[in-house]
């Protein structure tokens, strides 16, 4: 069957169809000191320029994101993903450390919750944005972390909520408390010093930094965060993107639809989230306050009418034509024809659970469900992993209107690929993609009362993620891999819950391996993210490194480089990097990790790659909020003309206010 890439047709779409596109790169920012959503936290850059603003001081600056990290994230079983092939995600089982999510923004974005050495390993790009190294520590039934500035180290934990002081007002580290044991007892109110279960987690703590105190070795851990996935929104011509904040929305707690095996979802009564700045004096604190999760809903309905259907997929083949009759998409020469959709977003699909507790291991329903009218013999797959493998999907029996619901295919990813084929007079009416997700209560654009001013932007990026599904075989990694150009020492073998590794080199020499990310547009620029295993102890002139080539590898630049300290006690870790193609004019680029231990074979465990591209210029789009005043809802929608790029809102809130909605909705 002739088939014809869909990147290359959107070049032509985006170059002379203006009006295609909802928006790409859709961002809303509210005035809240807070919480005022995307448009102010879409980066760990952002975060700090908003935690940090006002401070010059190293330390104040510290103190601020330590005090913006405490009402942005807290303690529950950490968010767990597809991250060995063959291994199913679970929360409940807690030691299972190799599903653990460890990206930055995927926990901004999609959870905003995690176990103490999940968070203090989100934490590392806060820190290091600052110009500030970080590790992570070994404690007594804990894991505590520190930073450095001002020539030395100093113990942040956000996780417990506390710090301790030196006599002279610095913030203590494990070395100070070492040679000092009092300082275990040194807090300055009202910075949060143990505060949830108080006065236990005080004492408890305060025990542990006394055994800290009794020996010098503790384990230092570096390199376990990072942040690599694009937190961008691509709304599609006919597209809805709302955000719930009310978890019950679909209809109690039993409609609750969520990604954590936890009965009646993620939550929490021991946080400093959504009640001001952070304090504690004694047993005084506001750190009692309830957090739990929203929810995003992608409500995709495609024109099959006209060519804009085409903004929404992956890949078109050259015989699909479109007609205002049905079949609207359907074979011009009666032959093989196919169509694959798409969706990714930075907020995990999640789903009601049928037992109301476990959507992971167990079943859940209305994380993705595909409805519409088929017209004859029609074949539709599914694929978790951007059209690495495929599944079949069966069709309600001789009915041409069909509602299937692809939760269980979908669950616990960022996105999937729907593809539709048929031959002869076959074809599609109508389609309706609705994709449920999981969305961070952190990151929800939250209205302030007696009025609130709200910035509206589309910066016409969207993003291709190249997610390698390890657990294929070796033929089938030219999904992903440029094989003609894997250094000839390197091994692939698939991945599975008895083999860590995806690359191992045959012997002790430098060994690289090469990915690809092409995107539907011009590349603006390309990230990616690769998990390596190192020795413990730490050797000497180790090597990781990720290079980028848009010439198709005849030239290289590095963009990222592990800095692995001699003391580091950790056994794996993560490099993450990006780099500005903005001014290479191509499409498709390449990465290479190089990797080398001396004395040793080098080995790859995981990588993630993404492209951010230009999408067409915003159409028209209607940004809605919706709230509660007194118990009733009030809701204030703007219309927004096509090219509209950047705007300021005002919705006309009261002095007693509760969030209900943020909706933006595609007007084309």
């Amino acid at each position: 069957m002739p088939r014809h890439p869909i990147y290359a047709l959107l070049i032509a779409i985006v170059v002379n169809s203006a009006a295609f596109g909802g928006g790409g790169d859709v961002t809303i920012r509210t005035d809240h000191p807070d919480y005022p959503g995307e448009g102010a936290l879409q980066t760990v850059e952002d975060c700090v320029t908003v935690a940090t603003a006002g401070k010059t001081d190293p330390q104040e600056k510290a103190i601020a994101m330590y005090l913006w990290l405490l009402k942005h994230q807290w303690h529950l079983m950490s968010p767990m993903e597809w991250c060995v092939p063959g291994r199913v995600p679970d929360t409940a089982a807690a030691g299972d450390y190799e599903t653990v999510v460890f990206d930055a923004n995927r926990a901004r974005f999609s959870y905003g919750y995690g176990l103490c050495g999940t968070v203090h390993a989100w934490n590392e790009p806060y820190w290091k944005a600052l110009g500030m190294d970080a590790r992570r520590r070994e404690f007594p039934n804990h894991v505590n972390s520190e930073i450095f500035y001002n020539g030395a180290w100093h113990a942040f934990d956000t996780d417990m909520a506390g710090l301790l002081f030196r006599p002279d007002g610095v913030v203590a580290g494990y070395a100070d408390i070492q040679k000092n044991p009092e300082l275990a007892e040194s807090v300055k109110p009202p910075l949060p010093h143990y505060p949830f279960a108080w006065p236990s987690d005080y004492d408890t703590m305060k025990k542990g930094w006394q055994q800290v105190a009794k020996r010098e070795k503790w384990y230092k851990l570096y390199n376990g965060g990072y942040a690599a996935h694009p937190a961008i929104v691509h709304l599609r011509s006919g597209e809805t993107f709302t955000r719930w904040y009310d978890r019950d929305h679909y209809g109690g707690p039993d409609k609750r639809r969520f990604w954590q095996n936890h009965k009646g979802g993620p939550f929490r009564r021991w946080t400093y989230f959504n009640n001001g700045e952070p304090f504690h004096d004694g047993d005084k604190a506001n750190a009692r306050s309830e957090a739990s999760y929203c929810n995003g809903e992608f409500i995709y309905e495609p024109d099959l009418s006209s060519a804009k259907f085409r903004e929404g997929t992956a890949d078109v083949s050259d015989n699909i034509t479109h007609q205002n009759t049905s079949p609207k998409l359907r074979s011009s020469n009666g032959k093989n024809a196919s169509l694959t959709f798409r969706h990714f977003s930075p907020y995990v699909i999640c789903g009601d659970p049928v037992d109301d507790a476990n959507p992971m291991s167990a079943e859940a329903t209305d994380g993705l469900v595909v409805e519409g009218i088929r017209v004859g013999d029609i074949k539709c797959e599914v694929s978790a992993d951007q059209g690495q493998t495929w599944r079949v999907v069966d069709f309600p029996a001789n009915e041409p209107s069909f509602r299937i619901d692809l939760t269980e295919q979908v669950k616990g990813r960022y996105g999937w690929h729907v593809r539709f084929s048929w031959k002869d007079d076959a074809g599609l009416g109508a389609l309706k993609f609705t994709t449920t997700t999981q969305v961070s209560q952190a990151i929800y654009p939250r209205l302030t009362p007696n009025g609130c001013d709200v910035e509206y932007t589309a910066n016409q990026r969207g993003v291709v993620a190249v997610l390698p599904n390890f657990g294929v075989p070796e033929s089938q990694v030219n999904a992903f891999e440029r094989t003609d150009l894997r250094s000839t020492n390197l091994k692939y073998k698939p991945r599975s819950q008895k083999s860590r590794f995806a690359y191992e080199a045959t012997d002790k020499k430098p060994a690289h391996v090469v990915f690809k990310v092409a995107a539907p547009n011009k590349l603006l620029e390309v990230r990616a993210a690769v998990r390596y295993q190192i020795p413990v102890p730490s050797r000497e002139n180790m090597d990781f490194r990720l290079e980028f080539s848009t010439d198709e590898g005849t030239t290289w630049e590095q963009f990222a480089a592990a800095d692995i300290p001699t003391d580091n006690e950790f056994s794996s870790g993560w490099l993450s990097g990006s780099a500005d193609v903005s001014l290479d004019e191509c499409t498709e680029a390449l990465v290479r990790f190089h990797m080398h231990i001396p004395g040793r074979p080098a080995t790859l465990i995981d990588a993630q790659l993404y492209g951010i591209h230009e999408v067409a210029p915003p159409g028209a789009v209607a940004v809605e909020f919706g709230w509660l005043e007194g118990g009733e809802l009030r809701t204030h929608k703007t219309d927004l003309a096509a090219k509209v790029t950047s705007t300021t809102l005002q919705v006309p809130t009261s002095d007693k206010i509760q969030d209900q909605f943020v909706r933006i909705r595609s007007l084309e």
